[in-house]
């Protein structure tokens, strides 16, 4: 960029514009180019501005349950039809090469760029920017008291703006099969210092044991209750990544609580609670003022016309459309299908690539620069 005529400013608001595999291209152009690109201030504007004028690209990752295999496509394609194989991150790691290792692999969350993977067999969690590179975390799991019953992991991932750092949440709670006790844990992986620490305790039991925390408004999301009342949430538990401590958020008091599914979304910026009941009937409810219990509205209510499926995988809203007049919606694992707000009807989405594949799950993932300090 030497011998410049155009301002700075100017220069770095012209590429803060421009998609990231177009400023990729442009780190070879020069020293000074590759270096400006990666200039963490830069990184942030290009995110920043991404967001701001909703120019980022959006890729929907797929991951087969049971090969584990990844695929993805851009959002904005039409109706998906050119799905892609992508390098399985850890397939490049030691032990973990074996076809038949894949499916014990899970996404638990997207943020900035940024895919959270782990690998449940081997204990390996990953941190992976598919464009730019990608990092392995510690190997330390959460260990608890032992007792009589078994302990479950819950994961999180999200964006601390108070440090600028990135943080997995790790939470391992066993419940004592003689005393019904519930004993907690919690660890918090720091990107920034490449370490873990001890976490607040959380003492409630998480409801969903499909369902990864949800993260919206600085704080990762589950469903809690009470030790001793297993059946019906009785609230929402947000553990703050920032300041690294739980609080409580309450249900409205006539959300459907006898629903077979109930699953934390994040939607619109809001934090948003799917109900489905027995009947096939549907709710999201959105509280519109975050923390204000008043302000849980239903969005979006469908009286039992979609198809019925399995209960395994509940309907999960995904994104709206570039244009925002369409839903995207993952139903049970099986489908997808696009919402017509206007015209109140839903379209299944053809998914020639994935005719041979039993249950899928997915996240959506933008194009970032976010770095991660190191790639295999």
């Amino acid at each position: 960029m030497s011998n410049r005529i155009i301002p700075m400013d100017a220069v770095s608001g012209i590429l803060s514009l421009l998609p990231v595999k177009s400023l990729l291209r442009f780190k070879s152009v020069s020293k000074e180019w590759c270096s400006f690109i990666n200039e963490p201030y830069f990184i942030k504007l290009h995110l920043s501005q991404s967001m701001e004028t909703n120019r980022y690209n959006r890729n929907i990752i797929f991951k087969d349950v049971e090969s584990g295999k990844l695929l993805s496509v851009d959002f904005d394609s039409i109706n998906f039809q050119n799905l892609k194989a992508i390098n399985h991150p850890l397939k490049h790691l030691s032990g973990c090469g074996a076809e038949d290792d894949y499916g014990d692999i899970q996404v638990f969350g997207s943020c900035n760029g940024l895919l959270c993977l782990i690998n449940k067999r081997y204990r390996i969690i990953e941190l992976w920017n598919i464009l730019t590179g990608i990092t392995v975390l510690p190997d330390e799991f959460v260990e608890t008291n032992k007792c009589n019953g078994e302990v479950w992991y819950f994961y999180g991932f999200g964006h601390d703006s108070i440090h600028d750092d990135y943080k997995i949440v790790r939470v391992a709670q066993e419940v004592d099969s003689i005393n019904y006790t519930l004993i907690s844990e919690v660890k918090v992986y720091s990107l920034k210092t490449n370490t873990w620490r001890k976490g607040e305790e959380i003492p409630y039991y998480f409801r969903n044991r499909l369902v990864m925390g949800t993260f919206i408004c600085g704080a990762l999301h589950w469903l809690a209750v009470e030790e001793r009342e297993w059946e019906c949430p009785s609230s929402i538990i947000a553990f703050d990544v920032g300041i690294e401590k739980y609080r409580q958020i309450e249900l409205v008091d006539n959300i459907e609580r006898n629903a077979y599914s109930m699953v934390p979304k994040a939607l619109q910026g809001c934090l948003c609670i799917i109900t489905t009941c027995f009947n096939n009937d549907v709710n999201i409810w959105m509280m519109k003022d975050y923390g204000v219990k008043d302000s849980w509205t239903i969005l979006y209510s469908f009286q039992g016309n979609i198809p019925s499926a399995p209960h395994v995988y509940p309907l999960r809203p995904l994104a709206y459309s570039r244009t925002g007049d369409r839903l995207l919606l993952h139903h049970e694992g099986l489908s997808l299908l696009w919402y017509d707000l206007k015209e109140n009807q839903f379209e299944r989405v053809d998914l020639p690539q994935l005719k041979n594949v039993k249950t899928f799950l997915l996240e959506i993932c933008v194009e970032s620069l976010v770095q991660l300090g190191k790639s295999i």
